[in-house]
């Protein structure tokens, strides 16, 4: 809201809007909407770039589809959704279970029977900063195959809570166990070597590293060969377990659609594709817990429709408990046994996804009453363009579903 206060503040005719909804929770990416929609009716011209189909061409009245610096499409807006060629799924194609809904959405599979040990517990978690709380008491258990989504305002203590769980914030109250081991004490390594995973809102990998490298590096946990002279003369054991190593690469490259990127460096790497290859590092790690923070923040809306899909098959495979944080409500509405809201700090609803969605203060304070931001990446509903946009005809929106001109990504939509 204050970027585009400051960018209004020229009283441009052009304005230049990047992914309107990155990161933001749905009350807020409606109110921003509302303001485009008063910008554009009041003359000026606005050209929005966003992930989301749904957001762009609910603002849009003329939509450009760009792929490898090209443009593969332009016109009406709302003809673009009838468009499957171009809005696909380029890395997760493959990942969603075989079951599926009529209209697309993950289907999702019976959780693993939990065992009588949680994943994780928080036990009355607290932390201040100053005079602020910004996590109040909260306590949750995840228990071995279970999803819980957390989901509130930006601000609300959600990353602040996955700080807590991996040693990065000292807590001011409460405990936190992974399994039975209390983690008080313990270093950010220690309980990662525990089985602790996580991702993070901003994809924090080596830049210096091949992706095929940096999903080795992931693999170190699970190496059971560390002798640095097996390595200098190349003995059996160090050559059987690169062939491991290798060969677990190869899986993962395959898995998230990523061979194509082994060699490139994850510095040029477009911000979608070093997402993916941060889940598959995640994946290489096999957590026994795994903290996801906005997975689908940044990556075009088809490759976080067959996210879900990808998540849960993951939580099968591995067993491992599962923290999701995500605005995308369709997508982790999709794969959560269970959901927690916060505000301020404070849970203020938890359940099965549908009574938490449905709670009067969960819509207030953070769904708020705007349904397409809502849904941003459900393919179940078609999206109307409002009479508001329509009238507006100096707007001009480009729905770029891919990632930015030139990026690498586009040579694997080319080739597939």
């Amino acid at each position: 809201m204050l970027g585009l206060g400051m960018a209004l503040l020229s009283e441009p005719k052009l304005l230049v809007i990047d992914e309107l909804s990155l990161g933001l929770a749905p009350v807020v990416v409606g109110q921003l909407a509302d303001l485009v929609r008063d910008v554009a009716a009041g003359g000026t011209t606005v050209l929005l770039v966003e992930q989301s189909v749904n957001i762009a061409l609910e603002l849009a009245t003329t939509a450009y589809f760009m792929e490898r610096g090209r443009i593969r499409y332009s016109g009406p807006a709302r003809e673009l959704l009838e468009r499957p060629d171009l809005l696909r799924a380029v890395f997760l194609h493959d990942a969603a279970p075989a079951e599926s809904t009529p209209n697309g959405r993950t289907h999702r599979a019976e959780p693993i029977a939990a065992t009588h040990l949680p994943a994780l517990t928080l036990d009355g978690v607290v932390r201040r900063f100053g005079g602020v709380i910004a996590v109040n008491e909260v306590s949750l258990e995840v228990a071995p195959g279970q999803v819980v989504g957390l989901i509130g305002q930006n601000g609300a203590g959600k990353t602040t809570i996955f700080d807590l769980i991996c040693g990065y914030q000292p807590l001011d109250g409460g405990r936190i166990l992974l399994g039975e081991r209390d983690l008080a004490g313990a270093s950010p390594s220690e309980r990662a070597r525990l089985g602790l995973g996580r991702t993070f809102q901003g994809g924090r990998l080596f830049p210096g590293l091949g992706v095929a490298e940096a999903i080795a590096v992931s693999l170190d946990r699970s190496i059971d060969v560390r002798d640095p002279f097996s390595d200098a003369l190349r003995l059996p054991a160090a050559y059987d377990r690169d062939r491991v190593v290798s060969a677990r690469v190869d899986e993962l490259l395959s898995l998230f659609g990523l061979e194509v990127y082994r060699d490139v460096f994850v510095a040029d790497l477009s911000t979608g594709t070093r997402r993916i290859v941060e889940l598959a590092c995640a994946v290489g790690h096999q957590p026994s817990l795994l903290l996801l923070d906005e997975p689908g923040a940044g990556v075009a809306q088809r490759e976080v429709e067959a996210l879900g899909g990808l998540l849960l098959r993951i939580r099968d495979e591995l067993g491992c408990g599962i923290v999701l944080i995500e605005h995308d409500v369709p997508l982790v509405a999709a794969v959560a046994d269970e959901m927690v809201a916060l505000e301020a700090g404070s849970v203020i609803s938890r359940g099965a996804p549908a009574q938490v969605l449905s709670d009067p203060l969960v819509v207030a304070s953070y769904l708020g009453q705007d349904r397409t931001v809502v849904d941003r990446s459900d393919t179940s509903r078609s999206v109307p363009v409002s009479s508001a946009t329509t009238s507006a005809s100096t707007t001009t929106t480009t729905a770029d579903t891919s990632t930015p001109p030139g990026t690498s990504i586009s040579n694997t939509q080319e080739q597939q």
